[in-house]
């Protein structure tokens, strides 16, 4: 009985030392590969990034341009939205431009049925740097108040 209890210790210690761990060296290995893979995916998910922002900073524009035209038609009133060092004016309330977009100085003003009111500037040029310096411009037509969009 006492010979099992000393072979089952016995046993149990072979067991023990056959379990092995990860040596320093390979665990820094890993370590490093991980990390790699981590900075290698986070650069192009960051561009990912830019690019997406400055798209959707686009279609927010060409939603607050639409909007300030039906404001004013509907409203009867008269509109105006411009742009000056990266700030958007709206009758007043101020929208912030992103890094991921640039806009060309504006004054564009809709009267009371919409349609623009001067002929000065009718023309907006916005620019997305992280979109290999994509250029969106928007040629507004006097008269209606709507606008053509090209893309260089």
């Amino acid at each position: 009985m006492r010979i099992m209890k000393q072979l089952k210790i016995r046993e149990r210690l072979q067991r023990f030392r056959q379990i092995r761990g990860f040596t320093v060296l390979e665990t820094l290995l890993v370590l490093t590969i991980t990390c790699s893979f981590i900075i290698l995916f986070e650069t192009s998910f960051r561009q990912t990034v830019h690019l997406i922002r400055g798209e959707l900073f686009v279609l927010e524009f060409e939603n607050k341009l639409k909007h300030q035209q039906s404001q004013a038609l509907t409203r009867a009133e008269v509109r105006t939205i411009s742009a000056t060092d990266n700030v958007i004016s709206l009758n007043g309330e101020l929208l912030i431009v992103p890094l991921e977009t640039i806009f060309s100085d504006f004054n564009i003003t809709f009267k009371a049925n919409g349609n623009i009111q001067s002929i000065k500037r009718a023309k907006i040029v916005v620019q997305l740097p992280y979109h290999n310096n994509k250029t969106i411009t928007y040629q507004l037509q006097l008269g209606s108040g709507l606008y053509k969009k090209t893309t260089s």
